[in-house]
């Protein structure tokens, strides 16, 4: 029986309990008067002149009305004295007996104080063990935001911390962090203005001054958005339930990238100091500690050298397209893939920011900025979050597909005189040597020379297959898109960081749904499967899609692509690793079709450029992407080697990088020369060969 049960049934049983006590009573008080009154009515009653015998019964009556009417009155008030006294002893006995232990640990709670202590968040480093992202001990000075309301703290904390009142005032009314948490006001202030704010407390009401640790970014905006950044905690983040980490107001977390993934290991477990308070609060002794555990060290699988030099080899090829004369190239991607365990060796995205900026909360004028349109969206990682055509990447995977269904054999070819006229004139699609041709073709040629009109027949075939089908469009099997999706295409990689997007493999279905308003434009036409062949149309992939897609060529094997390397303790022993995954899409192909891609890849890699100032042969594709909008076209190049044993797959994407391949091209080269300590000179955007 718990406490509450208890403590009602002794509060009923107290009540009943007075109340026939004063029942007792009261008619113990009745029995006397009664008796009293007994002995009177035998004496000789005067009754004065003028009242008649009547009169005086009629007295009688109303009196013993009267009496009855004040007995019940009197019953009540004590029914109601006894319920009061039952309450207050059951409670009595309740706080005194049943619930003594629990008042007193709240009793003993209200003589001692809890202070948590934050830990030191875990670093990030590459995969040899060097520093990415650490912690510095940093002097901060913070206030409440009541401090707003006294114009004379926020003057004198401007004359001593050299800030402007306005600014000040931005950061006390910044809304990023929580109602009650003070707001950071100068963070690595002067030992100067600290030691005079200590040593005038009172004129500094609200305001503290503390040492925390803050992140440490050593190579600036090296890696910026694999890495990612922190932040204050925000009052939905401390709404959302986290199973490992307890937050509080104040704390600093990952919102982006790696910061963001590896949160858990990171953040670490707070500690406490248990003090012994006055009847003011003021601590009086330290009673006991438990001390904060520090977050975990997370190795990730990039190579501190070979992201440096990719990140600077994506910022060359696009300054160099611009002076080339492609103006709006403005944006770009890298990534290298180890093909052992699908590891990310770099990962590169242009334009880049410093991670540095928000470590202390961004503020609303910067962060307006970094989303404008004019300034390109720089926290936009374009190599998992970038959706663009695929072009002429793309023929490896309609290729394969096209042999898998048997449309393309060892002796198809196709003649390509520069335009395809195969429904009719009006609806003619070029090669992209048109006018001139590619003349007839087989499969590996198709390949090297990326000839559009090739597969333009292979699409064709795929289109007359699915339209022959004697039911219903939404229950037609679609072999091309299905073959396509098994390499990963139209959903996420399955990669540890965060704003990976799908991409987009379209289909009868797809069109149907996001043209419903539209009738005229709903229905699946023979051009959206040509298109989709080229790597056109309505597709949409990403980098990290594309050289994952590339990298199961390459191995004949799909792994999900990754930057977790391990987990190492303060001693530098091993504590979690990585264990290579399989992807859960798998495709199924013959071994002699992958064989005709790589010979194929490998045909374009010797004529592309400068592979052969490589110490291995490589396996290349080109891409030119025509964007449906002013823009100019998206530029593709991806790459593996050594083309017999391959280790590494690489990809560039240039957006609005012109004409051709060239820049893409170079983004590639040169990081595989940065693989293999081959020095290519500077980087020169050409005009490229335009292929597609």
């Amino acid at each position: 029986m718990d406490t509450v049960t208890l403590a009602i049934l002794l509060g009923v049983g107290i009540f009943i309990a007075c109340l026939v006590i004063l029942v007792s009573l009261l008619r113990l008080r009745a029995r006397k008067q009664e008796s009293q009154a007994l002995k009177k009515s035998f004496g000789r009653h005067h009754i004065p002149e003028g009242v008649g015998i009547h009169d005086v019964r009629k007295a009688k009556v109303h009196e013993t009305i009267r009496r009855r009417e004040g007995k019940g009155r009197f019953y009540l008030f004590a029914a109601l004295v006894a319920g009061i006294f039952g309450v207050l002893l059951a409670r009595l006995w309740s706080i005194q007996l049943l619930s003594g232990d629990t008042y007193m640990k709240l009793a003993e709670q209200n003589m001692t104080s809890d202070v948590s202590i934050p830990a030191t968040r875990g670093r990030l480093l590459d995969r040899k063990g060097r520093e990415l992202v650490g912690n510095r001990p940093s002097m901060t000075v913070a206030a409440a935001r009541s401090v707003l309301e006294d114009r004379n703290i926020i003057h004198r904390l401007s004359l001593v911390l050299g800030i402007p009142v306005g600014v000040l005032r931005r950061a006390l009314l910044d809304d990023t962090v929580g109602a009650q948490s003070d707001r950071i006001l100068a963070q690595d202030a002067s030992m100067r203005s600290i030691s005079y704010i200590r040593e005038h407390p009172g004129l500094f009401a609200g305001v503290t001054v503390e040492e925390r640790t803050v992140r440490s970014y050593s190579y600036g905006t090296a890696a910026a958005h694999l890495l990612g950044y922190i932040g204050p905690v925000t009052e939905t983040d401390l709404l959302v339930p986290n199973e490992n980490i307890a937050y509080e107001s104040g704390d600093y977390i990952g919102k982006s990238g790696a910061e963001l993934a590896f949160e858990s290991l990171l953040q670490g477990i707070r500690g406490t100091r248990t003090y012994r308070v006055d009847v003011d609060g003021n601590p009086t002794a330290l009673l006991s500690e438990v001390p904060p555990v520090n977050g975990s060290d997370v190795c990730l699988t990039i190579d501190l050298d070979l992201q440096r030099r990719t990140d600077r080899i994506l910022s060359d090829v696009i300054t160099s397209s611009r002076e080339r004369g492609f103006e709006h190239a403005n944006a770009g991607a890298i990534i290298v893939l180890d093909l052992a365990d699908g590891g990310v060796r770099a990962m590169s995205s242009y334009p880049g920011f410093r991670p540095e900026e928000f470590t202390n909360g961004i503020s609303q004028d910067l962060w307006d900025q970094m989303n404008s349109t004019d300034s390109g969206y720089p926290l936009t990682n374009r190599a998992i979050a970038g959706l663009y055509p695929a072009a002429s990447t793309y023929k490896v995977f309609s290729g394969l597909a096209g042999q898998k269904y048997g449309i393309i054999k060892e002796d198809t070819h196709f003649t390509c005189n520069g335009i395809w006229t195969e429904y009719g004139e009006a609806w003619g699609q070029r090669c992209w040597v048109y006018p001139g041709g590619h003349g007839s073709l087989n499969f590996e040629e198709a390949i090297n020379q990326s000839c559009d009109i090739y597969f333009y027949n292979v699409g064709a075939s795929f289109y007359e297959r699915w339209s022959g089908e004697d039911i219903d469009e939404d229950r037609r099997e679609n072999p091309l898109q299905s073959c396509l999706k098994s390499w990963g295409f139209g959903s996420p990689c399955g990669i540890d960081l965060p704003g990976e997007m799908d991409g987009r493999v379209p289909d009868a279905a797809w069109k149907k749904q996001t043209f419903a308003d539209t009738p005229e434009d709903a229905r699946w036409q023979p051009g959206d499967m040509t298109s989709l062949c080229i790597g056109q149309g309505d597709l949409l992939v990403t980098p990290l899609q594309l050289v994952n897609g590339y990298a199961g060529i390459a191995r004949e094997k799909m792994l999900v692509p990754h930057v977790f390397d391990k987990v190492i303790d303060g001693k530098g022993e091993t504590v979690i690793a990585y264990a290579p995954e399989e992807s859960p899409v798998q495709p199924s192909f013959d071994a002699a079709h992958i064989a005709r891609v790589k010979d194929g890849l490998k045909r374009m890699a010797a004529r592309s450029g400068r592979f052969d100032h490589l110490p291995v042969a490589a396996a290349s594709k080109t891409g030119t992407a025509e964007v449906i909008s002013a823009k100019a076209e998206t530029v593709w190049f991806v790459a593996y080697a050594p083309f017999e044993k391959p280790e590494y797959c690489v990809v560039c994407v240039i957006e609005q990088g012109g004409e051709g391949s060239s820049s893409a091209q170079l983004g590639v080269e040169y990081t595989f020369a940065a693989l293999y300590g081959v020095d290519l000179g500077e980087i020169i955007v050409s005009e490229g060969s335009r292929e597609r």
